[in-house]
């Protein structure tokens, strides 16, 4: 059952206000002796009121979670506030995106699209590693905006490469992030 968001913030709206002891159409008080202002009923109201909110973040649907894919897409805009803390690997700069946002109202940016994105337009490359995995490295492209990769090794012995995203990688991939998700 799909709901009507605008009448679901209007019931909020008066739940709200019956809640605080007041006339749901006008806003005024109640009166002292009126029904709204008995504490059972001002407890009722806050537990439908938490349920409305809880089926207006579900996008209006009842009896079924909505799935990430049912959500808006993440707001890019918001990266305006992003801020540069460390040179990272694109997974934890993925996370820092992310972090701008409520998860529960928006779609998250999944690291693979920005990754897809850089190895279609020559910036990371992806090289067979000893161990039959593979691993994406910078191209000279990819070096020219700001990432970086170094060979490293594990705690285990086996070899792997550490792509990592500097300042300008990050700020390249803000700049592009609506070609990059479009």
């Amino acid at each position: 059952m799909e709901i009507d968001i605008n009448k679901l913030d209007t019931a909020i709206l008066y739940l709200q206000r019956i809640a605080d002891g007041k006339n749901p159409v006008n806003n005024m008080p109640a009166e002292s002796d009126s029904v709204l202002n008995n504490p059972n009923v001002i407890r009722c109201m806050y537990f439908t009121k938490e349920i409305l909110e809880e089926v207006k973040r579900n996008g209006g649907n009842i009896g079924k979670k909505s799935s990430k894919k049912d959500l808006p897409p993440f707001p890019t805009d918001v990266l305006k506030d992003y801020l540069y803390r460390a040179d990272k690997p694109i997974t934890k700069f993925v996370e820092q995106m992310n972090e701008l946002v409520d998860s529960n109202i928006y779609q998250k940016i999944s690291y693979k699209v920005i990754s897809d994105y850089l190895k279609e337009n020559g910036y990371l490359m992806v090289v067979d590693m000893p161990d039959g995995k593979t691993n994406n490295r910078a191209t000279e492209k990819g070096n020219a905006i700001g990432i970086i990769s170094e060979e490293r090794t594990s705690t285990s012995g086996k070899p792997y490469i550490a792509t990592l995203y500097t300042e300008k990688a990050q700020s390249f991939i803000i700049e592009h992030i609506d070609e990059i998700l479009g």
